[in-house]
C-alpha cells in the first residue's frame, strides 16, 4: 500500500530556503486550455503528461458532475529529473521521513490563490503520476465547486480516482484496489457503516476520526454510485444535493433512492453490485489537442525550478 498526505499535499511539507537551482537535465515545455507541464525526458513526454492531464480533468469533470462553464484553475505540472527534485521539491524532512518510515515519495500537489503547481519524481512506473493525480482531484474538489458537499461525497469522488491509468486512446482504467492511502499520526480505528458515513462531518474527522477507513469506506460507496447504473449515479448525485441543502440523512436517502436508508445500506454491504461496476471510461469525445513541446534553455529551466523551490517554500509545516 502506498501512503499519501492528506488531504491534498503529498507527505511532508515544510519550509525549505529559495536558494537558486540549476537544472542537472534538459526540459521541455508547453502550454495549453490553462495547462502547462515543463518535463524532463522528451518532448513526447511532456506532450504525453499534458494529454494525460486534460483527459483527467474530463474524467473529473464527469464524475463530480461539474457544470460545462466550471473552468479548472491555472496548473502547472513539472516532472522532475531525481536529482533536480532532490534539490527543489524534497524538503530536508521528507529525505529524513523517507529514510525513517522507509517510504517514497512520488509527487507533491501545491495549491495556490493564482496558480496551483503540480510535481513529479521521474522515476519510472506508473506511482508518480497516480499520486499527484489522486492529490490534485482531492485539491479541485475541497476547494472547488464541490466544497460544500457533504465530506462522503469530496472525498468519495476523488478516490474513485486512486491508483487509475490514462491510455494513450484516451479511456481511462479505474482501480479496482486503492494503491494509496492517506498518511496520519493516529488512528481512532472507526468503524464506518452507512449511516455513520453519510453523517460524518469534516469536523468529526480532524477531532478524532479514522481517516484512512473513512476514505476507504467513501470510496466504496462512491464506486456503488457512480460505477454501477446511470440510475444509481443519478440517486448518489441527488443524495449529495439534498444533504448539502440540509436534509437528514435518512430522509435524503428516501427521497433520493426511493428507499429506506436500512434498505439502500443492505444492497451496498452486500457487495454483489461490485460485480456490476465497470472499470473502464472509453475516450471522451472532446479528444484533447496537445501542442508541440518545445526545449528551453538552461536559464529558463533555472526559472523554472526556482518556481518550484519558492512554492515548497511558501507551504506551512504539516504537523
Amino acid at each position: 500500500m502506498r501512503t499519501l498526505g492528506w488531504p491534498v499535499v503529498l507527505l511532508l511539507i515544510s519550509i525549505m530556503s529559495s536558494s537558486v537551482v540549476m537544472a542537472d537535465t534538459q526540459y521541455w515545455r508547453l502550454s495549453t486550455d490553462g495547462l502547462t507541464v515543463i518535463s524532463d525526458g522528451s518532448a513526447r513526454r511532456c506532450e504525453k503528461l499534458a494529454f494525460q492531464f486534460l483527459r483527467f480533468q474530463r474524467l473529473l469533470r464527469e464524475l463530480a458532475d461539474l457544470d460545462e462553464d466550471f473552468s479548472f484553475a491555472p496548473l502547472t505540472v513539472y516532472s522532475l529529473s531525481e536529482n533536480d527534485a532532490r534539490r527543489v521539491l524534497l524538503t530536508d524532512a521528507d529525505k529524513k521521513q523517507q529514510s525513517a518510515q522507509n517510504i517514497r515519495i512520488f509527487s507533491k500537489y501545491l495549491p495556490g490563490t493564482d496558480l496551483s503547481i503540480a510535481a513529479i519524481v521521474d522515476i519510472g512506473g506508473d506511482e508518480p503520476l497516480q499520486s499527484v493525480l489522486l492529490t490534485y482531484a482531492r485539491g479541485v474538489l475541497t476547494a472547488g465547486p464541490t466544497r460544500g458537499f457533504p465530506v462522503w461525497y469530496v472525498i468519495g469522488v476523488a478516490d474513485v480516482t486512486n491508483g487509475l491509468m490514462v491510455r494513450d486512446d484516451g479511456s481511462v482504467l479505474l482501480s479496482r484496489e486503492a494503491p494509496f492511502e492517506p498518511v496520519v499520526e493516529k488512528t481512532a480505528h472507526a468503524k464506518y457503516d452507512l449511516s455513520t458515513l453519510l453523517s460524518t462531518t469534516y469536523k468529526d474527522l480532524s477531532s478524532g476520526g479514522d481517516w484512512k477507513e473513512f476514505s476507504k469506506r467513501a470510496r466504496e460507496w462512491a464506486q456503488y454510485g457512480l460505477l454501477t447504473s446511470s440510475d444509481r449515479r443519478q440517486h448518489y448525485r441527488e443524495l449529495a444535493i439534498l444533504m448539502r441543502q440540509g436534509t437528514p440523512a435518512d430522509e435524503a436517502i428516501r427521497q433520493a433512492f426511493a428507499l429506506s436508508l436500512a434498505a439502500v445500506a443492505s444492497d451496498f454491504e452486500d457487495g454483489r453490485w461490485r460485480h456490476d461496476a465497470v472499470f473502464k471510461v472509453p475516450p471522451s469525445e472532446a479528444h484533447p489537442t496537445i501542442p508541440a513541446a518545445q526545449s528551453i534553455d538552461p536559464a529558463q529551466a533555472q526559472t523554472a525550478l526556482q518556481a518550484v523551490a519558492d512554492r515548497v517554500a511558501q507551504q506551512p509545516a504539516v504537523q
